[in-house]
Parts: structure tokens; C-alpha cells; sequence
């Protein structure tokens, strides 16, 4: 019995998420992966990149401090905008009263090893899926994780003394 070998183009969405996947990698060395089951891409968070999970509201009056601090790094934003991701510069470790105080205000420090879903491209600024409210920049480092912390636990704080 022989069998036969048909060479098939891959479908669109998949040349677009490989294509996604090499720029990623190659602009900004982000370890990035294919989950081709669910379509999308995934940055592995701990060694190159940290990231630092809150709701919107929350991450909109971040996003303004650290931009004034000139400390803005990429922010994304989940498909229905209730969450954005802050990308950081790796953390050695969060300690625990940290780690505490964020899950009180629903922040999560993504924990190493875990993947967090990336936009199918580093420049999609808009869309119903995945989208980048302040795209990566290969010219800007990332900021570091206790510069999002540390604003983050701060207007937090200053929220619940003005309450």
C-alpha cells in the first residue's frame, strides 16, 4: 500500500501566528509559542519577561502614573477590556506580604513559569481580541516590576485612606 503525501499551504490564521511569533522573537526576544489548538500566542513569563495582571479601572490610573514616571512599558489589554497586563522586566522573587496586599485589589504577579496570551502581533493597537494599549517598543527596555508594583500597592493605598 502507498501512501500518498499532499502538500497543503497552511491555513491564514496559522501563517499569521507564525508570522507573529518570529517578529516577536526576533524584535524584542520575547519567548514567544504557537498554542495552535486555541489559536493564539503565548509569551512564557519569568525568565525574559514578568508581567503583572489588574483590572482596567486600575490599570488606566497606573498606566497614567508610569507614564509620567517615564517607566510606561507594553500594556495589553484581555478581549472584553476588563483586565490589562503591564510587561515587565523579570522579578527574582515577590515576597509574600506583596503578593497579599496585590490579591486583595485582584492584581496577580503572573507566576514564573506560566504563559500569558500575547496579541497575534506587537503592533495590533485596537481589535475585539487581544490588543496592545501601549505597544512594545524594541528601542525601549522594559520597565522594572517594582516600578508597576510599587505604583500599583501606592494608589491602591491612596484609595482606600481617601475612602
Amino acid at each position: 500500500m502507498t501512501t500518498s503525501i499532499t502538500n497543503r499551504s497552511a491555513p491564514a490564521w496559522l501563517r499569521e501566528l507564525a508570522r507573529g511569533r518570529a517578529t516577536y522573537e526576533e524584535l524584542l526576544g520575547w519567548p514567544v509559542s504557537v498554542r495552535v489548538g486555541e489559536r493564539v500566542l503565548t509569551v512564557a513569563v519569568g525568565h525574559t519577561i514578568d508581567a503583572v495582571r489588574m483590572p482596567a479601572r486600575l490599570g488606566a490610573l497606573v498606566r497614567a502614573e508610569l507614564c509620567i514616571a517615564l517607566l510606561l512599558g507594553p500594556v495589553m489589554a484581555d478581549p472584553d477590556g476588563g483586565y490589562w497586563t503591564f510587561f515587565t522586566k523579570p522579578i527574582d522573587r515577590l515576597r509574600p506580604n506583596i503578593a497579599a496586599d496585590l490579591s486583595d485589589v485582584h492584581v496577580l504577579v503572573v507566576p514564573h513559569g506560566h504563559h500569558v496570551v500575547v496579541p497575534t502581533s506587537p503592533h495590533v493597537r485596537s481589535g475585539t481580541h487581544w490588543h496592545w494599549l501601549e505597544p512594545p517598543n524594541p528601542m525601549r527596555s522594559l520597565p522594572p516590576a517594582y516600578a508597576v508594583i510599587g505604583m500599583t500597592r501606592r494608589l491602591t493605598a491612596q484609595h482606600r485612606l481617601a475612602a
